[in-house]
């Protein structure tokens, strides 16, 4: 007596397939390297930051000079003409 072993077909069964798709291999270089060569992500984003920090100093200091040097003018150039005469 032969016996076989059958499966039963699904009719409603569906087939998936599956694709691989490559992973682009970019090459990430080591922070040794960053640091070595001095274009470090951290390297760039502090030096911006201490960049930033002295213009605004610096823009500051030219606003406080020239407020100063108004304060000084204006009650120079407002005085009435009589008390330059004396």
């Amino acid at each position: 007596m032969k016996t076989a072993l059958t499966t039963p077909v699904n009719s409603n069964q569906t087939t998936q397939t599956s694709q691989l798709i490559p992973v682009s291999s970019t090459s990430l270089e080591k922070p040794s390297t960053w640091m070595r060569d001095g274009y470090s992500p951290t390297e760039i984003i502090l030096a911006m930051a201490i960049l930033t920090s002295l213009s605004i100093g610096g823009i500051a200091t030219v606003i406080v000079a020239i407020t100063g040097l108004v304060k000084t003018l204006v009650p120079v150039m407002v005085r009435p003409t009589s008390e330059k005469t004396k």
